[in-house]
């Protein structure tokens, strides 16, 4: 498992099982733990809309991607300066 997916698995409550599947990072951390997470939930995101319309498969991808970001979140508040991580991860949001 990967130092994100490690983290993630620790979160209480844990997510419901047959979601947790579609929360497993592809990479590794590199650094801000946070940034890393929006990574993730960009790259989910962008998933989604590889499937457009009513597409199962889509409506997880974009909970995953929703998943992601909130972890992100979470994890920015464990950041030194808990507001420009924020800051960073909206303005990369909107960037994306």
């Amino acid at each position: 498992m990967t130092e994100l997916g490690d983290w993630i698995s620790g979160r209480t409550p844990a997510a419901p099982v047959e979601f947790a599947k579609w929360l497993n990072p592809e990479v590794e951390a590199s650094g801000c733990l946070s940034s890393a997470l929006l990574d993730e939930a960009l790259r989910s995101l962008n998933r989604a809309l590889a499937h457009p319309g009513r597409d199962r498969e889509g409506a997880l991808h974009l909970l995953a991607a929703d998943g992601f970001l909130t972890y992100a979140c979470e994890a920015a508040t464990e950041a030194d300066d808990v507001g420009a991580t924020l800051r960073n991860l909206v303005e990369r949001t909107a960037a994306a």
